[in-house]
């Protein structure tokens, strides 16, 4: 009998064991709904993650598209810039060309004989090319009222020296006879015009013993009349120059030595004196 219980209990042990691993338990049928769960989750993430990526893609796509713009933008940019700086060039190129054509063929003494008396009323303007800011660059001693009349004659004092007798150099006629309208300016020897027409302009000058110029009629920087005298024969000889032309308002009308032929002094003085002439026709 003492035998027999420990026998009956091993029994039993085995038989509830073996039941045991034959029954499947709840927690393996739980398993298996989490894995179906999960696979569902996985689909549902797997299209969240197509979607994302077409999204992502699209992106990608406008920002290649907007780079693609930026450069183009850039380049064409860079185009205009280096147009425009080519145009600024050759405007400075331009405008110093004109400048230096302009200084050519300007001259401002720097002693005449009214220089020093009338220092004090002499008219500051400013000399540009054609009639650019021609009402600024015409005032002149003011007048009450508008003249109908244009005209004026003036003589030159001295003579010029032969060592200043040279091309391009302005004849400056000095002594103003008459000068209605106030466009003649003894201190320079231009006359800027007041009012546009038709003009007559004369002009005369001496040379010496077997000396020999020419003298030019300038328009602001382009000539409208040329006249030569050579002595040669061992005498003075006196030549004048006529000249009917269409002026603008504001242009500068001026007598300089031409720039080629010139021989000795221009005589000016009692003996014989150069003049200088203009007046409009009505």
């Amino acid at each position: 009998m003492p035998m027999f219980g420990p026998c009956i209990f091993g029994i039993w042990l085995f038989v509830f064991g073996f039941v045991q691993c034959e029954l499947p338990p709840e927690n393996v049928l739980l398993s298996d709904i989490d894995v179906k769960n999960l696979m569902q989750r996985l689909v549902a993430l797997e299209e969240s993650l197509a979607i994302e990526k077409e999204r992502n893609d699209q992106l990608e796509r406008s920002v290649n598209s907007l780079i693609t713009e930026l450069a183009e933008t850039k380049r064409t940019f860079n185009d205009k810039c280096s147009s425009l700086d080519k145009q600024l060039q050759e405007y400075h190129k331009e405008d110093k060309d004109m400048r230096r054509k302009r200084n050519d063929s300007w001259w401002k003494p720097k002693h005449s004989a009214l220089t020093k008396q009338d220092s004090n009323k002499a008219t500051v303007f400013t000399r540009q090319s054609h009639s650019r800011n021609s009402q600024e660059r015409l005032l002149i001693q003011p007048s009450q009222i508008t003249p109908t009349t244009v005209a004026f004659y003036a003589q030159k004092s001295s003579n010029i020296p032969a060592s200043e007798a040279t091309g391009h150099r302005v004849l400056v006629f000095d002594i103003v006879k008459t000068n209605i309208g106030n466009g003649y300016h003894p201190s320079t020897g231009v006359f800027m015009v007041p009012e546009s027409g038709i003009y007559v302009f004369s002009w005369s000058f001496r040379n010496g013993n077997d000396d020999y110029h020419s003298t030019e009629l300038m328009v602001n920087t382009g000539q409208e009349g040329i006249i030569y005298i050579d002595s040669a024969d061992g005498s003075d000889i006196t030549g004048t120059g006529v000249a009917v032309i269409h002026v603008n308002k504001g242009d500068d009308v001026f007598v300089r030595i031409g720039s080629v032929r010139y021989i000795g002094p221009i005589n000016s003085d009692t003996r014989g004196r150069c003049s200088f002439a203009g007046w409009k026709l009505n």
